[in-house]
């Protein structure tokens, strides 16, 4: 079957308002430019004693362009590919952003932000506009949120069920970035249709949401600062139940009911945050506050972490001007917010982080994390193996040693990161315990007349599992030069894995070569080759396979 093209073809129409205001700079500038890259890539694939994990051949093709008409600037961007080919979600999207002074026009596939709660970056295929003259801060977007599952007819198989989902946001405000109070509205629902072929839909249903938000942040005496922002999402998990709320005994509900459906699936959800602080050179200090109520959702935001509420304070600090830095946070935070669960955990959250640039050559960073959980019975008797108490600590170590002159540049760069999740449950630690070493050290070594780097490196990864122990250590090397004053660049990154697990142990040597060619300033043709092979040994248990996977992938990027 021949694959469908699509061609997207999307023109942006300026008022003569905004033309006409500026007529006499227009003159100025030039008609018509365009500037960006275009990039062709082929990928070859095979693989011997596995199934093969992705198609023997793929294709993509990828641009930026940008347009310029009288000085208006419009960025395009698109991909295509041969995963079109398997009727999912497809990620070939194409939008643009032109700008004009404060006036930013929006049209296609973009990722709007106007608030946490209401639009924060969901991909949105549509038309839109934001209007920043001076301090008005004003922002609209509407169109499809997501598209209704497809079939393919070549299998017959489907993806999950979604609905076809439809909305608008908008934006008013006034300030700067420094200072100021947004307001935000969040209207979406998915459409009412009917899936072609036997879909059962039952499991998921049509909804509608509608979300309020406000963003405030204020600063004073240039150095305070305070924050708020929080967000009333009012969500109907299926607009077309037959349960009924009592309109009579609530009144407000009439007037709610005209903004977005109500019945029995209906839900009202609360989120908000907001926190104080000051910020002087070399110091500052940040107290915050968050609560989200439990299933807090929004058809405008991909993800929220809801059921939960914490307060921290963050401090900064920069000494010796400015060699060495210190941030960090302390917190608690807890879940049952509405105490509709049988136990509350609650956490406390500890992270610090300090880097010093001991002198021009040498410096050191390191991290430290701590996050210990503890439930509580809230209501009934809960027996202990199902409370949770524990305790995930990271600390990593990172010094770096940085030495160069005329003949060579020698970069050392070292770490050690050490991971434990230590359970408390008496009745539970056996199993849930998790210890884990990383230690690594890298060396590049630059030969700088030749223009020849090498990087030999090795590390070591220990697991303590209940299960058992599981280790890794790996070598790695690799080299690049250039070659006709750097128009040609050779490169290869190799790898050898020793693991050893309670199954039993296998190698995995990993071999890679890399070429790119850019006989001038807009041409480029890059060509990579990479062998994996995977080797256990003879008395591996559980399964373990001897495989190995070639690909090979050939590109051409044109800058124009």
């Amino acid at each position: 079957m021949p694959m469908k093209i699509h061609l997207y073809i999307i023109s942006i129409f300026l008022t003569t308002g905004v033309f006409a205001q500026n007529l006499e700079t227009i003159s100025k500038q030039k008609p018509f430019a365009i500037s960006g890259s275009l990039d062709i890539r082929g990928i070859g694939y095979s693989a011997s004693g596995i199934q093969a994990r992705r198609s023997p051949f793929m294709y993509v093709v990828s641009g930026s362009p940008t347009l310029s008409i009288y000085g208006v600037s419009i960025p395009l961007s698109f991909t295509y590919s041969e995963q079109e080919r398997s009727f999912r979600q497809p990620f070939n999207q194409f939008g643009m952003s032109p700008t004009y002074k404060w006036a930013t026009a929006h049209v296609g596939f973009r990722n709007i932000s106007f608030s946490p709660y209401t639009l924060a970056g969901y991909t949105m295929f549509g038309a839109g506009v934001e209007l920043n003259p001076k301090k008005f801060r004003f922002g609209f977007m509407a169109g499809r949120l997501n598209r209704a599952t497809t079939v393919d007819t070549t299998t017959g198989t489907i993806q999950p069920i979604t609905f076809s989902r439809f909305g608008y946001a908008a934006k008013i405000g006034y300030g700067t970035e420094e200072s100021h109070f947004d307001l935000s509205y969040l209207k979406a629902k998915d459409s009412e249709q009917k899936f072609q072929g036997d879909i059962n839909t039952s499991a998921v249903r049509p909804a509608e949401n509608a979300v309020i938000g406000a963003d405030l942040k204020l600063t004073f005496a240039k150095k305070f600062f305070v924050f708020a922002d929080g967000g009333l999402s009012i969500y109907t998990r299926d607009y077309q139940s037959k349960l009924e709320l009592d309109f009579d005994t609530y009144k407000i509900l009439n007037t709610i009911n005209k903004v977005i459906k109500l019945n029995g699936t209906s839900e009202y959800y609360l989120a908000y945050s907001g926190g104080v602080g000051f910020k002087e050179k070399n110091y500052s200090l940040k107290v915050a506050y968050k609560k989200v109520d439990p299933n807090f959702q929004s058809m405008g935001a991909y993800f929220f972490q809801s059921d939960l509420q914490n307060i921290t304070i963050s401090p900064t600090y920069n000494a010796l001007k400015g060699k060495l830095r210190f941030l960090g946070s302390l917190g608690i935070q807890q879940d049952n917010t509405k105490k509709q669960k049988q136990a509350t955990t609650k956490r406390v959250i500890a992270m610090g982080n300090i880097s010093w640039d001991i002198n021009s050559k040498f410096g050191i960073d390191a991290n430290y994390t701590n996050f210990s959980s503890n439930s509580e019975p809230t209501v009934a008797k809960i027996q202990n193996k199902y409370l949770l108490a524990q305790t995930t600590k990271n600390l990593s170590i990172s010094p770096r040693l940085i030495m160069a002159n005329t003949k060579t540049t020698n970069v050392v760069l070292a770490s050690y990161n050490l991971s434990n999740l230590v359970d408390i449950n008496n009745d539970t630690k056996t199993i849930n315990n998790i210890n884990s070493s990383v230690a690594l050290v890298n060396y590049n070594l630059t030969l700088n007349k030749m223009g020849l780097t090498l990087m030999p490196g090795v590390n070591y990864t220990l697991n303590k599992l209940s299960i058992g122990d599981i280790s890794n250590i790996g070598f790695t090397a690799g080299a690049s030069k250039g070659f006709i004053k750097n128009q040609l660049l050779l490169s290869t990154a190799n790898s050898y894995i020793i693991s050893t697990l309670p199954q039993g142990n296998s190698t995995i040597l990993n071999l890679g070569v890399n070429a790119s060619y850019q006989p001038t300033g807009k041409h480029r043709f890059s060509l990579r080759v990479n062998s994996l092979n995977n080797s256990p040994s003879d008395d591996a248990i559980g399964g373990q396979q001897k495989f190995s996977e070639q690909t090979g992938e050939i590109g051409y990027t044109f800058t124009f």
